[in-house]
């Protein structure tokens, strides 16, 4: 045991002397959080809206107000019509028109059902599916506001209204940092702690000093233990603090337990570390290394469900998202934060990711050999 307590005290000794070493292991990641939060979201704001006001009523100036009371939506201006529409969507100045036909604001009046015309620019799919939602959601609270005003007047509308509640669970803003910031957590307990033990061991070969290891009296475990126990006690210290920037910068709530959040990331770790010390044993330097664990942690990120929903990918792909571990971690970080889930929906995953963990980290201690390679 004195053994491997000297081991890890050599290797702490070895982080804290390098600069380089500790701006990798505690500035880059939140670097990379505060960058990959802002930068990638799935909300679609800010969308360019043109109208095209045939009624010129105060019913169609309050119609074109609706969509600019958030930032949703921002108007550049009116539109003659629709055909200079077309021309403001080709020279890229607008993504949406709104179309209000002459009599609208009689029709409204009359309990009548005037039409409106909603012409989204196509090209980016998803964003003009999202701003047709939007812009549905906006019109039938608009609707459903006139109905009640003519029924307090004794107009009846033409056709009955149905009222839809809608309700949220869980994240009750669609705050889409609530989503995707434990998702980048995900990422960096990929990234750092699989980097800094595949370049451990590479980085011992080359400066010469695990010549000197390997004439020593010390066993395999302990040569093992006295790199393993190191990179877990920086990752989570590393998670800490990424978790503590996120909850306070990001306002991320954490609605489940602390304490199944450190055993699931142990799981994981298991699984990260394991890979990178396989890693080391395949590469004779660290630019070996780093271009061997870049290689497996692209595939992961890919696959792990954290750019594309996992349900979106093609059936092939989707059968290979079980051979990576970060799906299921990325599964359980996402319910613990925003669904508070305990074991009991969460078992499954666990026991996969220890299998994972366990098994990769064996296969990794297994190939390890005492020896200069």
């Amino acid at each position: 045991m004195q053994c491997i307590f000297y081991m890890i005290r050599k290797e702490f000794l070895q982080v804290f002397r390098d600069p380089h070493m500790i701006a990798l292991l505690f500035v880059v990641p939140l670097v990379q959080l505060f960058l990959l939060a802002y930068t990638i979201t799935t909300d679609v704001k800010h969308l360019t809206l043109g109208v095209v006001d045939y009624d010129r009523s105060v019913s169609s100036r309050e119609v074109g107000r609706l969509f600019t009371n958030s930032d949703r939506f921002e108007l550049v201006g009116y539109a003659e019509s629709p055909r200079q529409v077309g021309d403001l969507m080709r020279a890229w100045q607008t993504q949406m028109a709104l179309l209000i036909p002459a009599g609208f604001h009689r029709d409204l009046q009359r309990g009548l059902r005037p039409q409106l015309q909603i012409v989204v620019d196509g090209v980016d799919g998803n964003t003009a599916g999202v701003a047709l939602g939007y812009a549905q959601q906006i019109l039938t609270e608009y609707a459903q506001d006139i109905a009640l005003q003519l029924q307090r007047l004794g107009t009846p509308p033409a056709t009955h209204q149905l009222r839809l509640l809608e309700r949220m669970w869980f994240n009750l803003d669609l705050d889409s940092k609530q989503f995707m910031v434990p998702g980048i957590v995900v990422v960096l307990l990929t990234i750092i702690p699989m980097m800094f033990a595949s370049m451990g061991l590479v980085r011992e070969r080359e400066l010469g000093t695990l010549e000197q290891l390997m004439v020593t009296p010390l066993k395999r475990h302990q040569l093992l233990l006295g790199k393993i126990i190191p990179a877990l006690i920086l990752a989570y210290v590393e998670m800490i603090l990424v978790m503590l920037v996120a909850v306070l910068s990001f306002g991320i709530k954490m609605n489940g337990s602390y304490l199944l959040l450190a055993f699931f990331s142990l799981l994981y770790l298991f699984t990260t570390i394991g890979l990178g010390i396989f890693i080391s044993t395949w590469t004779q330097s660290q630019q070996q290394a780093m271009f061997f664990s870049w290689f497996v942690m692209v595939f992961m990120i890919l696959m792990g469900g954290f750019f594309i929903p996992i349900e979106n990918m093609p059936v092939l792909l989707r059968k290979l998202t079980y051979l990576n571990p970060m799906r299921y971690f990325m599964y359980i970080l996402r319910d613990i934060f925003l669904k508070g889930s305990g074991l009991r929906y969460l078992w499954r995953d666990a026991l996969i990711l220890g299998l994972f963990g366990f098994s990769i980290l064996g296969l990794g201690v297994a190939k390890f050999q005492k020896r200069v390679g």
